[in-house]
């Protein structure tokens, strides 16, 4: 076979060796099924090792799997060659197209066509002509084979550790402290509830951001919810007119009645009239219900508290 490759690597043209060319050869171009042939392939014009081969063009014909053998490329003077052990089981006469190299450089190089014929083995009618046919060339034994059991028994061992570990110590029962219940927070009273509110819409000032009418509605809704509360009378479902009427037969005292009509109308004029008071007043009608709510019983009208309500130069309509 070493002095079939030397004549073979004599006899390839000489001009081919000027430039990159692949010249491929079968080794022997006939043989029966289920035997091998050697493609011999010799590249020239290059002097870095060339890349893989690319055997797609023969996929059809020529599986990958029966390319048994791959040796590795090697330098012989001005030329490279690489050796592949084919095997074919189906007779047949098969023209096979070029290969492709790939070259150092990442071109592409293709080879010649080939032919090779396969021949169906010839048997005999008696059972003693069999004898003369080869048997089949055996895969030796690999522990790759076995690779199913062997995840298999290695699953279970981790399930058997894992079980062990987890039940090795059982963990103690941990007491958990009782938590003591805790009473809710008392609900607000309702002037303490309506105090709140109130320094809460002072802080908004809403006339900053020309909201004037929504600061007095806001008012108002705060005041009808703590007469609501704190009287048990339907303040919210009803006018300023008819919060007069309803409070008159309340604990409430005069003075109380009086100067809370004072603000009712006072907001009324804003909401309704689309009255405009000037910057003092959005402050100081807050600051009047909080003295008012503080001091419920104690609280008799001023004359200076209805001036901002009487007085025009407070208010633009």
């Amino acid at each position: 076979m070493d002095r079939l490759l030397f004549i073979l690597g004599i006899l390839c043209p000489v001009w081919l060796w000027g430039q990159p060319s692949a010249v491929i050869s079968l080794q022997p171009e006939r043989m029966e099924t289920g035997d091998t042939t050697v493609l011999l392939l010799f590249l020239n014009g290059t002097n870095t090792e060339p890349g893989e081969v690319d055997f797609f063009p023969w996929s059809d014909q020529i599986p990958a799997q029966n390319i048994i053998k791959r040796s590795s490329w090697k330098r012989s003077g001005a030329q490279w060659m690489r050796r592949f052990t084919l095997i074919a089981f189906d007779s047949a006469s098969l023209k096979l197209p070029p290969l492709k190299v790939r070259l150092s450089n990442g071109t592409m190089l293709e080879t010649n066509t080939v032919q090779l014929l396969v021949f169906p083995t010839a048997g005999g009618r008696e059972l003693t002509d069999m004898a003369s046919i080869r048997d089949i060339r055996r895969e030796s034994s690999s522990w790759i084979d076995y690779w199913l059991y062997g995840a298999g028994g290695l699953a279970l061992l981790l399930t058997l550790v894992w079980w062990w570990w987890k039940n090795r110590r059982l963990p103690r029962p941990v007491e958990v402290p009782r938590e003591l219940s805790v009473p809710p927070p008392a609900p607000k009273s309702a002037s303490d509830e309506a105090l709140s509110r109130l320094n809460t819409l002072l802080h908004k000032q809403y006339w900053k951001h020309d909201r004037v009418k929504d600061h007095y509605t806001e008012f108002s809704l705060i005041l009808r919810e703590y007469l609501e509360r704190q009287f048990q009378i339907p303040a919210l479902e009803s006018t300023t007119l008819e919060l007069n009427t309803l409070l008159a037969h309340t604990e409430a005292s005069s003075a109380f009645q009086t100067r809370l009509e004072q603000l009712f109308t006072q907001a009324d004029m804003v909401k309704y009239a689309q009255s405009s008071p000037n910057t003092a007043t959005h402050q100081d009608i807050i600051e009047k219900a909080i003295q008012l709510i503080s001091n419920p019983q104690t609280s008799a009208a001023k004359p200076a508290d209805t001036s901002n309500s009487s007085n025009p130069s407070n208010y633009r309509i």
